[in-house]
């Protein structure tokens, strides 16, 4: 598309936008939603306002229950210390089962990512270990009037991001405001084109930015880390063709595990093509008030709901073969107090002929525990 550099005047616009025989309809080319935004801004308790342009959260899980046996050469069956890949992991009288085997295991005593084990601690009998062995803690087995346990917990995790401030300025110079234009007045119409185009700024950010702030000027410079850059679990590289029974195994059994059982899949156009040529009979299309207008598509899996929304912000060659599980119970929208979205009037010199607005927005996105959420690559049919 032809750009306009600076001030919109009658010399620079569309000369078939003056007065001729055309259409009163100007037709527009550009997506009218961005459903990351309309959802985050409209959904209830989905926005918090953060009182600095740098906030802050804490996240915390339950105690680790599965490691691995780390020995390149195994163990035997009568072998009663092993290593561990993470030692503290485990408390002393922890019972840990093999899962390949049966064999349970008594912790009797740790050094660093050493267990002294009781072998056979049950009735299935010892047996051989491998290396990369799946151990889990299945829990614990005290002496009658023994003492309390040693006591172990996690530590809270901060998590920070940033406040970005997006400006999408446009204006009109007066005579040509003032003129007869099809469609009405050009700055009404670049007010609804920019207010488009400053929403779809915001989404692309929230789904594909990073972590920067800029202190090299006057004041700092920040970018908000997107969607994409705290999703580090759960992502599957569906490595061309993506079937229904591969999602099912490496999509949906894993993205239920933990969170909400009712999540939003947002798809490339590509992505709901693949899903809608192998679910048919299994989705259900819905639209209406509570789904803001959208066009929202239910799959239901034996795990949990997945409401199918397109995202036109994902195309080209990687972001279109690409979709996105969001647990919508941990994401937020964060606008600083004071500075969400507002449309500033008027901005020109006072000795300027001509008339300028623009919309400003100083916000981020959080995103808490990302093992509650997923990202679906590479899906190329």
């Amino acid at each position: 598309m032809p750009q306009v550099q600076g001030v919109r005047g009658t010399g620079n616009i569309l000369s078939a936008k003056m007065k001729i025989d055309m259409s009163e309809k100007i037709a527009l080319l550009q997506p009218d939603k961005t459903p990351l935004t309309t959802i985050l801004k409209r959904l209830q308790g989905k926005s918090e306002t953060a009182s600095n342009p740098e906030y802050n959260w804490m996240e915390d899980d339950l105690g680790a229950r599965w490691d691995v046996v780390s020995n390149a050469g195994g163990y035997l069956s009568t072998d009663t210390t092993i290593v561990v890949a993470n030692g503290d992991y485990f408390t002393a009288n922890d019972l840990v089962k093999v899962p390949r085997t049966g064999e349970v295991l008594l912790i009797t005593a740790i050094a660093a990512n050493s267990l002294t084990v009781k072998r056979a601690h049950g009735t299935t009998a010892a047996a051989a270990l491998v290396n990369n062995d799946p151990i889990v803690i299945i829990g614990n087995a005290n002496e009658e009037g023994s003492g309390a346990r040693s006591i172990k917990s996690t530590l809270e995790v901060v998590k920070t991001n940033y406040c970005q401030i997006f400006k999408t300025p446009f204006g009109v110079t007066n005579t040509q405001n003032a003129s007869a234009m099809y469609g009405g007045p050009d700055l009404s119409y670049q007010q609804m084109k920019k207010g488009i185009e400053h929403s779809m700024d915001m989404a692309r950010a929230f789904w594909f930015g990073e972590l920067k702030k800029d202190t090299t000027g006057t004041h700092p410079k920040r970018s908000t880390k997107g969607i994409q850059s705290f999703l580090t679990s759960n992502n599957y590289d569906a490595g061309g063709t993506l079937t229904q029974a591969n999602f099912d195994r490496n999509v949906s059994e894993i993205i239920f595990r933990y969170g909400s059982s009712e999540k939003i899949m947002f798809c490339s156009a590509r992505v709901l093509s693949v899903i809608n040529n192998w679910a048919t009979g299994k989705l259900q299309i819905q639209q209406g008030e509570d789904t803001f207008g959208l066009a929202v598509t239910k799959y239901i899996t034996p795990f949990g709901v997945l409401n199918l929304v397109y995202e036109p912000l994902f195309e080209g060659a990687v972001y279109g073969a690409q979709a996105a599980v969001i647990d919508v119970e941990n994401i937020k929208y964060r606008p600083l107090k004071g500075r969400d979205t507002s449309l500033e009037t008027n901005i020109q010199n006072n000795d300027e002929d001509q008339r300028k607005d623009q919309y400003i927005t100083e916000a981020g996105i959080e995103v808490r525990l990302p093992k509650t959420h997923a990202l679906i690559t590479n899906v190329t049919g």
